[in-house]
């Protein structure tokens, strides 16, 4: 069984955005020269932080999810309305010029990398990242992300859950275990998803809820948005890397690491420290309140 590493650009890039923005103000505050990474360098970061605790072979395929618009807006024209509002609120941040320097980074890395990079104009990454699940049913799938949503694709037995946010070793990153992935889609319908400005009304209906059901249910997509989904997977070749042709020596250094051993983590690993931290956390409270 291959491994296919399906990636949340939009997961990864919006709290490398968010941390620089949060250093920029901070300088500002403290009139401080300390040095502050840029969004896409720590972008860049996490992406290999990931990958290599992930474990990359010869035979992996990588792809990155990019975000395009959603076929949501179409059934449910409030769905992330608000987005707009939200992102004008970080006076620091210029959005244009972040989302052009994502753009010009993952051409770049489409020409240098042997990482495949998958659109749909009509799709958020969510949906994409959801297709490779069913379209790559025969390989094992991670998922790299920090958005719960996406949590309900463990559903599948060729699926797994990396958590950017989560700590281990010392870096964010590891594996999550999902006990119960189909509560996550039955919550979601049943109570919305303020993010997404998903919000039940006091006067909901049935159709109300099966609206919402087709909403955030990633685990079956309209027909034609999964199909037109798969004809971008259909594309994929097999490429060559051309890792002089990065910018920095430093980089291509970085990127290789993805390839050493040293650094990979298992599921099981990952899982037995999330039961030590739980039986730890429940000796803190019981040793707290026997005081």
């Amino acid at each position: 069984m291959s491994k296919v590493i399906a990636i949340d650009s939009s997961g990864l890039f919006f709290p490398a955005v968010f941390n620089w923005e949060r250093q920029i103000i901070k300088q500002q505050e403290t009139n401080s020269d300390m040095f502050i990474m840029s969004p896409i360098q720590v972008y860049f970061s996490s992406l290999v932080s990931c990958l290599k605790k992930i474990g990359v072979d010869d035979d992996t395929k990588v792809i990155i999810a990019l975000e395009g618009k959603s076929w949501r807006k179409k059934h449910y024209a409030p769905y992330k309305a608000q987005r707009e509002g939200d992102r004008k609120k970080h006076k620091t941040i210029n959005w244009d010029k972040c989302f052009k320097e994502l753009n010009d980074f993952h051409d770049m890395l489409n020409m240098t990398t042997d990482w495949h990079f998958i659109r749909e104009w009509d799709s958020e990454c969510d949906d994409i990242l959801s297709v490779a699940c069913r379209y790559f049913k025969d390989d094992k799938v991670v998922i790299v992300s920090g958005d719960s949503d996406l949590k309900m694709l463990a559903y599948y037995d060729n699926v797994s859950f990396f958590n950017i946010y989560k700590k281990c070793k010392g870096s964010r990153g590891m594996y999550e275990l999902i006990s119960n992935p189909l509560k996550i889609l039955a919550d979601k319908a049943k109570k919305g998803d303020v993010s997404d400005n998903i919000i039940p009304s006091i006067n909901d209906t049935e159709e109300d809820f099966e609206l919402r059901y087709l909403l955030v249910n990633l685990l079956k997509l309209p027909v034609e948005i999964e199909e037109s989904i798969i004809n971008e997977f259909k594309k994929i070749k097999e490429k060559k890397q051309c890792l002089e042709q990065m910018p920095f020596t430093k980089m291509v250094d970085r990127f290789l690491t993805i390839y050493d051993k040293k650094y990979k983590i298992t599921e099981e690993y990952c899982f037995n420290l999330e039961q030590k931290r739980i039986q730890r956390k429940k000796k803190d409270k019981g040793e707290k309140n026997g005081k």
